[in-house]
């Protein structure tokens, strides 16, 4: 690095927030710290204000760091980018200038619309990288490394129990994943007050850090898919109980069963899992996981439980059967779980 900037992006929270505090500390070694400086990048003169704190060096003592979150709030016109463009590049010295954006669900690429301003930080010679959080089966691993960081022990079975605890064993891919090491290392912490010393047992996590396995969109439909009722019971009563709208998953199911009626009827016809692939533009892996679905169905009870989803709708919009608001009884969460029972059970 050869200028004050970076541009942090990623769906780990934690590591975002070390990543920013490294990079601070890299800058004043050994000289006065830094002063760290929080902008609201949604105030209307949060260009301006950044602009009068950075263009000028630092008298006495240390500068300040602006840590910039979710840049893409100065991106909105044109100007705002030449603005904050030229604003990377009149950094006074002493001081520095950060930029942080979470992207969601692994995302690959940050936000198109910081585009420029990612080029103008590592023309510049700053700092641009992407911090992924761990993915299935890398949390242990990093809980390992954390810990040895942090100088607790901790056995072997007890990091895998812990990661597990958190959702580390989760592999669909639209879990959030964001918190997961910020969990992990707070339980960490917590079980080196609990076994000061050290070494942390398995026994000592599973008395102290509850489950919080992270709920999946995925996983519930394909548990759907393999009419495994108790699994998508639990799975739905998740979804539920973290915000997910109900009529969001009545659509996903009926697209899902609708996928899986034509794959039905497609390998009637005698179409193998790799044909799928081709005439449904599906990977080669979730074709063979649609097709096992697809099987474990007839037609006809796939028809019946895709017809049985309108009563569901129904139910989560507060209608009964006839579509007339406020009769009966029957929740949106209650009439799911009497679909699950009734149309999804295997005969």
């Amino acid at each position: 690095m050869t200028a004050p900037l970076a541009y942090f992006w990623g769906d780990d929270v934690l590591e975002l927030r070390r990543a920013v505090e490294r990079f601070a500390r890299g800058l004043a070694p050994e000289g006065e710290p830094l002063e760290p400086w929080r902008p609201d990048p949604f105030d209307p003169g949060a260009l301006d204000e950044l602009a009068m704190r950075l263009g000028t060096a630092p008298l006495f003592g240390g500068g300040v760091c602006a840590v910039v979150a979710e840049p893409v709030a100065l991106l909105r016109s044109k100007a705002d980018q030449d603005r904050l463009v030229a604003l990377v590049a009149g950094v006074a010295p002493g001081n520095a200038l950060a930029f942080t954006e979470q992207a969601g669900g692994g995302a690959r690429e940050p936000a198109a619309a910081s585009g420029r301003l990612r080029e103008a930080i590592a023309q510049a010679g700053g700092v641009v990288r992407h911090l992924e959080a761990p993915r299935a089966g890398q949390l242990g691993p990093w809980i390992a490394t954390r810990a040895a960081e942090l100088g607790i022990g901790i056995e072997p079975a007890a990091v895998a129990l812990l990661a597990d605890r958190i959702g580390g064993s989760v592999r669909e891919g639209d879990v959030d994943r964001s918190r997961q090491t910020e969990q992990a290392e707070a339980s960490l912490q917590l079980l080196a007050l609990y076994r000061p010393g050290g070494p942390v047992h398995r026994a000592d996590v599973d008395a102290l850090v509850a489950p919080s396995v992270p709920t999946s969109t995925w996983a519930f439909l394909d548990a759907v898919g393999g009419r495994k009722v108790r699994q998508a019971t639990a799975l739905a009563d998740a979804l539920l109980a973290s915000g997910s709208p109900l009529q969001v998953l009545v659509t996903q199911l009926h697209h899902r069963l609708r996928q899986l009626l034509e794959i039905r009827e497609r390998i009637a016809d005698g179409a193998a899992p790799s044909d799928l692939v081709r005439t449904l533009r599906l990977n080669p892996y979730r074709a063979e996981i649609l097709a096992r679905q697809a099987m474990a169905w007839e037609p006809s009870d796939l028809e019946t439980a895709v017809r049985g989803l309108l009563a569901v709708d129904l139910a989560s919009k507060g209608l009964s059967a006839d579509g007339r608001r406020g009769a009966g009884g029957m929740t949106g969460p209650l009439a799911l779980g009497l679909w699950l029972a009734e149309c999804v059970a295997a005969r």
